[in-house]
């Protein structure tokens, strides 16, 4: 039981290791001080059930003790990776068959209470696979390419994402900033600037002052209206294929949860992430050695339901899209 126990534990520590180098630039950027003190964490944590408050100083061996940081500044550190975990786990739990997991790790932390020292801790949500990935911690993923009905996606996130899903991430965090955000939009992009470029046109078309004011106009207009059709989108399906000359095909901004209110949806909190999603395509990979064939396309003029379509046979090798799973099933109706 305990070499069990043991095994699981090693797993889940490399699974962090993992995530921290998906997450390495976004928590440490160029410090090596601050690199070097994560994988003492992690490595701590592989060998031991729980980091102290006192033993998470020992983890920094970049800077003697004199130079030293700190406590808080260290719990913050650690703070912080538990939060990029979090934010960034629709991305991360593909990563998790790689090490026979079942269960997406994270890190949590208890407070000292009654002469105990607070303390880090690593444990398991509930099962993030359903029946169509890994079953067990013990079997390995082979099943989905040998039935052809199932894909995995994978993920990597981009750097520099459009310049409107960066200032609309924040107001994504609740529920009413999102509803204010929708309603100020329609306002203000589908009302107030129409009306504006109406009058103008109508009524002044021979004024020079007011024929570049609409010619502003127009164009903020055409500027705003994609952009805020995509922000739309985000709010009523939580997803939508980002289209971009220099942004990577299949690339999806996908409004994730990172914080659930307990017996109130409304308090539910997101994040705004944008990602790249491909898939191996079981036929043609198993067949031909193909990879990363599958992408995801945008269908229709109502429902507009996003697929993985594969490359090399777009018209009968298709897939759905879960992105809370990452995963697809063959579409049968081509």
């Amino acid at each position: 039981m305990n070499s069990l126990a043991e095994s699981v534990n090693e797993r889940q520590a490399s699974f962090l290791g993992r995530c921290f180098e998906i997450l390495e630039d976004e928590l440490c950027g160029k410090s090596r001080e601050k690199n070097e003190f994560y994988m003492n964490c992690i490595s701590h944590l592989s060998r031991h059930n729980y980091l102290t408050t006192t033993q998470i100083r020992e983890c920094d061996t970049s800077s003697d003790e004199e130079r030293k940081r700190d406590d808080k500044t260290y719990r913050k550190w650690l703070q912080d990776f538990m939060a990029a975990l979090n934010s960034n786990r629709s991305r991360l739990q593909t990563e998790l068959s790689q090490y026979r997991l079942t269960k997406f790790p994270h890190i949590e932390y208890v407070k000292g209470i009654k002469g105990k020292e607070a303390h880090f801790y690593v444990t398991s949500d509930d099962a993030t696979t359903g029946d169509n990935g890994v079953a067990g911690g013990d079997e390995s993923t082979g099943a989905i390419g040998s039935d052809y009905s199932t894909i995995r996606y994978k993920t990597e996130k981009i750097s520099r994402p459009p310049w409107y899903l960066s200032i609309a991430n924040p107001l994504f965090r609740t529920q009413k900033a999102r509803g204010l955000s929708a309603l100020s939009a329609l306002v203000v992009v589908f009302l107030l600037l129409p009306l504006a470029i109406g009058y103008i046109y109508l009524f002044h078309p021979n004024d020079p002052w007011l024929v570049a004011l609409f010619a502003v106009l127009l164009a903020a207009d055409l500027m705003l209206t994609a952009p805020t059709l995509k922000i739309l989108r985000l709010i009523t399906r939580k997803i939508t294929i980002v289209d971009s000359i220099r942004l990577p095909l299949s690339s999806v901004c996908i409004a994730e949860i990172t914080n659930v209110g307990a017996n109130n949806p409304s308090s539910t909190e997101r994040h705004l992430s944008v990602v790249t999603v491909s898939a191996n395509c079981p036929v043609c990979n198993d067949k031909y050695g193909l990879e990363s064939s599958v992408f995801l396309e945008q269908r229709g003029l109502t429902n507009s339901r996003i697929i993985g379509i594969c490359y090399n046979n777009p018209m009968m090798h298709r897939y759905t899209f879960d992105k809370d799973l990452m995963t697809g099933e063959r579409l049968q109706n081509v």
